[in-house]
C-alpha cells in the first residue's frame, strides 16, 4: 500500500535494506525526519562474492548528524539463510524456474528472512526497500514481486514499502537531498552509484542494465511461483531463528500485529479526515 509523506510521518520505527549507495542513503535521509522512532539500517553480506561490505559504514555518522542517535547500523551475514533457501541448489533452481534471476531473488529472500526475524525481536513494524524510479524492471522491484513480498511481510505485522516509488522521487531529487546534507553517494553512471556500498560479484550478471540500458525481462508467473514456493521455507527459518535466540515466535508476531494495527488506525483516520477511501481488508496483516 503506497503511502504519502504525511502518512509516513505516522509510522514509528523502521528498517532499511541499506547498501550505503545513493538510493538506500536517500530513503532514511528523506523519510527519517518525518517519523518518530528509531531507524535501523541493515547491510547484508554473503560469502559468494560480496566485497567491501564495510564501505556502508561511511554513511552512518553523516546520517546520525542529520537524524540523531536513533540511527542504528547492523552488518549481517546472511549466507547460511541463503544456502537454506536456495543457494545450495542454485543450478537446479535456475533450470526449474527458468532464469538466472533466481540467484538475486533468492539472495534477497534471505535478506527478507533475516529482516523479519530482526524486526520481530525489536518490535519494528516497517521495512523499506530502496527500489527507485526507473528501476521497476528489476526482478526485486517488479510490482508483482513487491505485492507478493508485502503480503508475506504482513503475516508478521510488518509493513513493506518502497518510499522512492511511493513518492515518485527521482535521482535528481535524491542527489539534491544528499548534497544538501553533505552526504556523498559515490560516483555514478546512469542508474548505478558506487563508492560507499558493497560490490556483489554475482550482481555483474546485470551489468548491461547499468552501462547500456539493456534490461532482462522476467516471466511474472515464474517469479511469483518461486516466491510462493520459498515463503514456507522462509517462515520456518524465521521461527527457528527466534526459537534459537530464546523467543516465542507467536508472542512476537502478536506484538507486531498489535503495533502495526495502531499505526494503520492512524493512517486510516488521516485518510478518513480527508475523505479518502480507506484501505481494504486485503491490505491488513495476514495471520
Amino acid at each position: 500500500m503506497a503511502l504519502t509523506i504525511e502518512e509516513y510521518g505516522l509510522l514509528e520505527d523502521f528498517s532499511v535494506l541499506f547498501s550505503g549507495g545513493l538510493d538506500s542513503t536517500a530513503v532514511p535521509l528523506m523519510i527519517g525526519p518525518h517519523t518518530r522512532g528509531d531507524v535501523h539500517l541493515l547491510t547484508y553480506k554473503h560469502r559468494y562474492g560480496s566485497l567491501f561490505n564495510e564501505w556502508s559504514r561511511h554513511q552512518i555518522e553523516p546520517l546520525r548528524r542529520v537524524l540523531g542517535p536513533r540511527v542504528y547500523h547492523q552488518l549481517i551475514d546472511h549466507t547460511p539463510t541463503w544456502r537454506a533457501i536456495s543457494a545450495a541448489r542454485l543450478v537446479r533452481e535456475i533450470v526449474k524456474y527458468k532464469g538466472h534471476y533466481v540467484c538475486c531473488l533468492s539472495c534477497q529472500s534471505a535478506m527478507m528472512t533475516e529482516t523479519i526475524a530482526y524486526s520481530l525481536e525489536r518490535n519494528i513494524t516497517n521495512t523499506f526497500i530502496c527500489s527507485s524510479v526507473g528501476g521497476e524492471y528489476a526482478v526485486m522491484s517488479m510490482p508483482m514481486t513487491r505485492i507478493r513480498k508485502a503480503s508475506f511481510y504482513a503475516r508478521f505485522g510488518i509493513r513493506y514499502n518502497a518510499p522512492l516509488l511511493d513518492l515518485g522521487i527521482r535521482k535528481a531529487e535524491e542527489h539534491k537531498a544528499t548534497e544538501q546534507a553533505e552526504l556523498l553517494p559515490g560516483w555514478g553512471r546512469r542508474r548505478s552509484h558506487n563508492g560507499h556500498q558493497p560490490i556483489c560479484l554475482l550482481g555483474f550478471q546485470h551489468g548491461l542494465d547499468v552501462v547500456a540500458d539493456v534490461h532482462t525481462t522476467y516471466n511474472p508467473a515464474l517469479v511469483s511461483r518461486f516466491l510462493e514456493d520459498k515463503f514456507p521455507v522462509m517462515e520456518r527459518l524465521v521461527r527457528e531463528r527466534l526459537v534459537e535466540r530464546g523467543f516465542d515466535p507467536d508472542e512476537l508476531i502478536e506484538r507486531n500485529l498489535a503495533k502495526h494495527g495502531r499505526e494503520q488506525a492512524r493512517i486510516d483516520a488521516l485518510r478518513a479526515s480527508k475523505g479518502m477511501t480507506l484501505p481494504s481488508a486485503a491490505h491488513s496483516p495476514l495471520r
